[in-house]
């Protein structure tokens, strides 16, 4: 199947675990797949761009961000009407003590449902009655997912934008600078 024949969100989910990784992609087409290294932060900072949705599905790879468009892009075209939000969970007043995630939402019928693909541990399709309920769930995993990462010293605190279509072509300063002028989501 390919992108242009899927019909169902679930469909879309099925494509993306057969033909895309979660990853970043450097100016020369090398492909990192594990997060966890300083290499793979170093070339999200320095090299990673946001690129057009037919170069991501023709690479096969890329993040969070990076599958949030993928996705806005099956949604949107086959007539949905879609969220976009990116998270942060850190502990407050200590620098690098977080995580930060994007992911998408689109209505069907009377419910809102979070499509995440790029998130392992909630990887899925999950169907709530409001947009509130839907970022409540989703902060509360992001905070779960940041604990397991690092031993939390206080409470986390969580900061949420909901954004529009960002640039293609960005590097990763200029879309935290797109997201900071994002608008506020208050939960």
């Amino acid at each position: 199947m390919t992108f242009k024949e899927i019909k169902t969100p679930e469909q879309l989910m099925k494509y993306l675990d057969q033909n895309f990784k979660y990853g970043v992609i450097d100016k020369k087409g090398n492909k990192y797949y594990n997060s966890n290294t300083a290499e793979f932060q170093r070339i999200c900072e320095t090299q990673w761009e946001l690129r057009p949705v037919e170069e991501m599905l023709k690479d096969g790879v890329g993040h969070c961000y990076d599958q949030v468009e993928i996705e806005r892009e099956w949604f949107s075209k086959n007539g949905y009407n879609v969220k976009t939000f990116w998270i942060s969970a850190y502990q407050d007043g200590i620098q690098n003590s977080g995580f930060c995630h994007t992911y998408l939402m689109y209505q069907d019928n009377d419910t809102w449902k979070i499509f995440e693909h790029s998130d392992f541990s909630n990887k899925g399709i999950f169907t709530f009655k409001s947009i509130s309920d839907a970022v409540k769930w989703q902060a509360k995993h992001q905070i779960k997912f940041a604990e397991s990462c690092i031993k939390p010293l206080k409470e986390y605190v969580t900061c949420i934008k909901e954004y529009n279509n960002p640039p293609t072509h960005v590097n990763m300063q200029e879309f935290s600078q797109f997201i900071d002028n994002s608008k506020d989501y208050v939960i």
